[in-house]
C-alpha cells in the first residue's frame, strides 16, 4: 500500500487509520447491484437534449447568473464521476454515517448514491436551482429512496435550519459555491455540530487557486486531525485521539 501514500506530516508518520481506510475502502472499488439504477438514470440523463434555464449561484458570479444548457450537458458537466460516488458510497456504508449533508445536488446522482450507502440514514441536500432541483426529486422517486430531503434554494438561506435540526452531523458532502470564503463559511458552520467521527468530503479542492487555499485552511485547522488529497476530492477527519498528519493518495 505505501505506493499510495505521500505524507505531508513533519514526522513521516503513515497513519494506521488512514492505511485501513485505504485498503478497506478506498481501494475495493467494487460493483454493486445498488449503483445499476442509479447509472441507468445517469444514462438517460446524459442523452437528453432538453434545454433549461437554470440558476448558478456559484464562484464567478456575483448575485445569481442565469444559464441555458441542455440536461445533458450538465450531467456530463456537473454530476460526479461513478468513481467518485462509489468511493463516498463506501465511506458512508463502512463508517455507518446516519445524518448526512449534502450541498449541491444538481441531478441527484451523488445523493442518490450516499442514500444507498446507508438506508437507515436520512440525507438532507440543498440545490439551488428550482428547476434541477425538480429533475433531481423526480430521480428520488424513480428509484425509491424515501431517505432524502431536498431543499430548493441557496446554502445560506438553509444550512442554519438545518444544522438547528439535526442532532449532530456525521457526513458532509460539499459540492457547490467553489469559492473561498464560502467553503470555509460552510465548513466552519457545520463544524458546530460535527463529532470525532464526522466526515467531510470537500469537492474540487484543486479546481482553483481559491479552492487550493481554502483547502490548505482545513488541513491546518485546529480541530482537523488527519485529510486526505485525493486530488478530485478532499477527505477530513476530526478524531483528535489520532496525529495531525495530511496524505496525498493516487487515486
Amino acid at each position: 500500500l505505501k505506493y499510495y501514500f505521500t505524507s505531508q506530516s513533519k514526522h513521516d508518520v503513515h497513519s494506521p487509520f488512514v492505511f485501513s481506510l485505504v485498503k478497506n475502502v478506498i481501494l475495493p472499488d467494487n460493483q454493486s447491484s445498488d449503483f445499476t439504477g442509479i447509472e441507468k438514470i445517469r444514462k438517460q440523463l446524459s442523452k437528453r437534449k432538453q434545454l433549461i434555464l437554470s440558476e448558478d449561484f456559484g464562484a464567478g458570479h456575483h448575485g445569481i447568473a442565469i444559464k441555458e444548457q441542455t440536461v445533458g450537458a450538465i450531467t456530463r458537466n456537473s454530476s460526479k464521476h461513478a468513481r467518485y460516488c462509489r468511493l463516498m458510497y463506501r465511506l458512508v456504508k463502512y463508517f455507518k454515517s446516519g445524518n448526512i449533508i449534502e450541498l449541491g445536488t444538481s441531478f441527484g446522482i451523488s445523493t442518490m448514491y450516499l442514500a444507498k450507502g446507508n438506508p437507515d440514514g436520512s440525507i438532507v441536500t440543498i440545490e439551488g436551482s428550482r428547476v434541477i432541483a425538480e429533475i433531481a426529486e423526480s430521480n428520488f422517486k424513480t428509484e425509491k429512496l424515501e431517505n432524502i430531503r431536498l431543499m430548493k434554494g441557496r446554502f445560506e438561506d438553509f444550512l442554519t435550519d438545518v444544522l438547528e435540526n439535526m442532532p449532530s452531523v456525521d457526513f458532509i458532502y460539499i459540492d457547490g459555491n467553489h469559492a473561498l470564503q464560502p467553503t470555509l463559511s460552510y465548513f466552519e458552520q457545520i463544524l458546530e455540530k460535527s463529532h470525532k467521527n464526522t466526515i467531510f468530503v470537500i469537492d474540487d479542492i484543486n479546481w482553483s487557486s481559491e479552492m487550493q487555499e481554502a483547502w490548505s485552511f482545513i488541513k491546518h485547522h485546529p480541530k482537523v486531525s488527519v485529510t486526505v488529497d485525493l486530488y478530485m476530492l478532499g477527505l477530513v477527519f476530526l478524531n483528535p485521539d489520532m496525529s495531525k498528519e495530511n496524505f496525498v493518495i493516487r487515486y
